[in-house]
């Protein structure tokens, strides 16, 4: 089994730092460290990627070299022609990167979030067993501040087989005033793909780049395109609930949060 993480962000939001290599761990590990070592405890995983960028890539091949742990470790490029574009191509243009390299099932996810042992454990028997796409969300409530609003994509659910149905961005959500969205999923990009759907984004990625060819800021968002194959009936995803909690970083501050977060579980 192939595990994909997406590192290729330049965490403008973390003050431009990497925030992947922010060291959190009880024993000064890195962010991307801890995710590996909770993916590498399940002994299906045969092969990790990094999707990286040309500027930062050759910091996570000092941190992992190309092997870790008797893993092979590989590296792609989210390029793009940083003459007529301000940034890269979105999520779908980070996981065409892959045609080429990958031609069996893989586990893809955000390399600035830590999704624990069990969720991997789960993850890739679903995806061995079935067959299929699989998205592994959170119960939309326990991603809820108690006070204020927030965005959050929504996994709509076929309650009779756990396939999904769609899914979508929904805005201004709150714990008081949405109790309808409280038991959907909400998607936390923890995706277990088939091959074959690289060839399904890369059309879409194609068509969508020559449409918005002038615009030099605009993204190819993958849930947006893995909302409209489903839809189309071109793929089919299953789904599962993600039970523990999801910690990352994306502002400053959520580092050192982190980093005493989980020395307290490992004290």
């Amino acid at each position: 089994m192939i595990t994909v993480f997406m590192v290729a962000g330049m965490s403008s939001r973390f003050g431009g730092k990497i925030k992947q290599l922010a060291k959190i761990g009880p024993n000064n590990e890195t962010l991307i460290e801890v995710s590996v070592n909770q993916a590498i405890k399940n002994k299906k995983l045969s092969k990790i990627f990094f999707i990286t960028n040309p500027k930062t890539e050759h910091k996570f091949i000092e941190l992992f070299g190309y092997s870790y742990k008797d893993i092979p470790i590989f590296y792609v490029q989210q390029e793009f022609n940083t003459i007529i574009r301000k940034r890269p191509w979105g999520t779908t243009g980070a996981v065409c990167s892959l045609i080429g390299h990958i031609d069996e099932p893989f586990i893809l996810l955000n390399g600035d979030d830590l999704y624990g042992k069990e969720t991997f454990n789960i993850g890739y028997k679903l995806l061995e067993d079935t067959k299929t796409n699989i998205i592994g969300g959170c119960r939309l409530i326990d991603t809820l501040p108690e006070e204020g609003t927030v965005n959050r994509g929504v996994i709509d659910i076929d309650n009779n087989n756990n396939n999904v149905v769609g899914m979508k961005e929904m805005l201004k959500i709150s714990k008081k005033d949405n109790p309808e969205l409280h038991d959907k999923l909400a998607n936390v990009n923890f995706l277990g793909l088939q091959p074959e759907i690289l060839d399904y984004l890369n059309t879409i990625l194609l068509e969508f780049k020559l449409e918005h060819k002038n615009d030099d800021s605009i993204e190819c968002l993958l849930t947006d395109n893995l909302n409209s194959l489903i839809k189309k009936n071109k793929i089919n995803m299953t789904s599962f609930i993600i039970n523990n909690k999801i910690y990352g970083i994306t502002n400053p501050g959520d580092d050192i949060k982190l980093k005493e977060y989980l020395e307290k579980i490992e004290s």
